[in-house]
């Protein structure tokens, strides 16, 4: 895993062939990248795999040796690590953004949907098919999808283990623009561009509204937020240059 940063961009490359699996030090490593970008000046993160796949998500060998020898303590361990490492990128206060290709299954898919945007090619396979090890999605897999995609089509896939194209996944709502392969990094150009076009203060506050969804709390959560946005220079700058262009 590798994170380098240049013009305010992040970018967060996942490399540990074949598949992109995570184990222990893969986890460590996002761990630290975490660290770093919460402190860094940045307008966003792109996520994306070297290779074909994205990630098959944890590394079942791992798992395996883990039960073969009894530490079930070890194996719990890794799974709440995986969970945890979700939420904390879930909390990453800048946009994030996942570019998805060829395997983005189990705790890959959970890690992708833990991004506030994804891009996923039309060959893509997405799907949460732990059900067929004896599993369930442990990273966030339950929670994240049924959020996105309703209750309904996220039984169907995490009940089957179907896996689901770039296609169905936009439609479903589960990623957010789904293009050819070839033209997927000219898509992320472009996101990143419109993304970094309005980076500041804002965009920060709306993913902590957004996090209160459907409750109480959201909505003040907004009017604090906004409360907040009002007494900024970015906003106000953004304001008075809207108003000069209308004149």
């Amino acid at each position: 895993m590798q994170l380098t940063i240049e013009n305010s961009v992040g970018t967060v490359v996942l490399d540990r062939p074949p598949v992109n699996a995570w184990d222990d030090q893969q986890l460590e490593l996002m761990e630290d990248a975490i660290d770093v970008i919460k402190k860094a000046d940045l307008s966003v993160v792109v996520v994306r795999s070297k290779g074909p796949h994205f990630s098959a998500g944890a590394d079942i060998k791992v798992m395996v040796a883990a039960l073969e020898s009894g530490e079930f303590q070890r194996l719990d361990a890794f799974v709440s690590r995986i969970q945890r490492v979700n939420f904390e990128w879930e909390q990453v206060p800048v946009p994030t953004l996942a570019v998805l290709q060829g395997a983005v299954v189990g705790g890959g898919l959970e890690f992708a949907l833990a991004c506030d945007l994804r891009i996923a090619t039309t060959s893509a396979r997405l799907g949460l098919p732990e059900v067929r090890l004896g599993l369930l999605p442990g990273g966030g897999g339950t929670q994240r999808l049924t959020r996105l995609a309703g209750r309904g089509r996220a039984l169907r896939m995490m009940l089957t283990g179907e896996l689901i194209d770039g296609d169905v996944a936009e439609r479903w709502g589960i990623v957010d623009w789904c293009v050819p392969a070839e033209e997927l990094d000219a898509k992320t150009e472009e996101v990143v561009a419109a993304i970094v076009d309005v980076a500041g203060p804002a965009q920060s506050a709306i993913k902590r509204s957004v996090e209160r969804y459907n409750s109480a709390i959201g909505y003040l959560t907004e009017t604090a937020e906004q409360r907040v946005l009002h007494g900024t220079q970015s906003t106000r700058n953004r304001l008075n240059q809207f108003v000069s262009e209308r004149k």
